[in-house]
């Protein structure tokens, strides 16, 4: 069992693509007022992402029988998105119409289902033995 496996580390890799091109992306529409693109390009964003995730998190849970209810890969995409969030506001790369108060205000909100999350697999935690699922050992 790896905390940090080999699935985890591309989906963060391919999530810092993702993020890189999305910001891009929104602060050349939102600097443009292609409001439509806008939404677009956060839908796509967003299903990338998801989809990105589901498929590397299946993997990972055949290969590594780390029960975690996916908090690896939520606590990845906090640090990533926020890493590369923060890092376009201070190279000053950001649309007239992006202040920088959303990005914290969302790594806020974000932060606080985080600490759900985390507290969800601590309580999953104790429903396994070494990672694994007690179902999964006796039957």
């Amino acid at each position: 069992m790896k905390i940090v496996s080999r699935n985890l580390l591309l989906y963060a890799l391919l999530l810092l693509i993702y993020s890189v091109l999305f910001r891009f992306g929104l602060s050349t529409m939102l600097t443009a007022e292609r409001w439509v693109w806008v939404v677009l390009i956060s839908v796509a964003y967003g299903a990338a992402i998801f989809f990105t995730a589901w498929t590397t998190g299946k993997r990972d849970g055949m290969n590594n029988f780390l029960f975690d209810a996916g908090f690896r890969w939520n606590l990845t995409t906090f640090i990533v998105w926020g890493a590369v969030s923060e890092a376009w506001f201070l190279m000053g790369f950001q649309s007239v119409h992006e202040p920088i108060r959303i990005v914290h205000i969302t790594l806020l909100i974000w932060s606080g289902f985080l600490f759900l999350h985390f507290i969800l697999f601590l309580i999953l935690r104790r429903r396994t033995i070494k990672g694994v699922h007690k179902s999964d050992i006796f039957e």
